[in-house]
């Protein structure tokens, strides 16, 4: 669904209006939305791009979902660029009231206590690194977040919400607020 065409806008890129009323009524209908970023009138820019996890931010903060998928190119968020060979996938993320965030799963050894994100000069919302700051408001809302990669066995998992971070068989990170 373009947020486009549903009437989404922004104020210097900033949302200014979200009608969400055919999402919800495509929910209501039993379907599943696919959200995505799209290019929207823009009040003072005339046009500008407003990024797929800025809606699904936005959704999430007005229908409390009791997760949300995050569908990309990669199984996840890792540690340094997944190209790398050393890249480490995380499993599971937890978000402090503050918005503050830790890796839970796998514990990394050394120096590694981050996230060493980079952005494609075609991604103009901020790829990962936009995708884990929305992820952590969404938990901090209490729901879990699920990034993993889209057509694969593991998206429809987390599609229906058969995630278990415990499990060496799922690829994805869960994103949710400290317990």
């Amino acid at each position: 669904m373009s947020p486009f065409a549903c009437g989404w806008s922004t104020q210097r890129r900033n949302l200014a209006s979200a009608n969400a009323s055919q999402i919800i009524e495509s929910l209501h209908a039993g379907f599943v939305p696919v959200l995505h970023g799209d290019a929207v009138l823009d009040e003072s820019l005339d046009c500008t791009i407003l990024s797929g996890d800025v809606i699904i931010r936005h959704l999430a903060q007005l229908l409390t979902p009791k997760y949300v998928v995050f569908l990309t190119d990669v199984h996840g968020v890792y540690d340094r660029p997944p190209t790398d060979p050393n890249a480490v996938l995380l499993k599971e993320i937890e978000v402090d009231d503050n918005g503050g965030w830790s890796i839970v799963k796998p514990a990394l050894q050394g120096n590694r206590k981050g996230v060493e994100i980079s952005v494609a000069a075609h991604d103009t919302t901020g790829g990962m690194e936009t995708k884990i700051l929305e992820a952590a408001v969404i938990a901090r809302l209490g729901v879990d977040v699920y990034i993993t990669k889209v057509d694969t066995e593991h998206s429809l998992r987390a599609l229906k919400g058969d995630v278990n971070t415990s499990s060496d068989n799922w690829l994805g990170t869960v994103i949710r607020a400290a317990k």
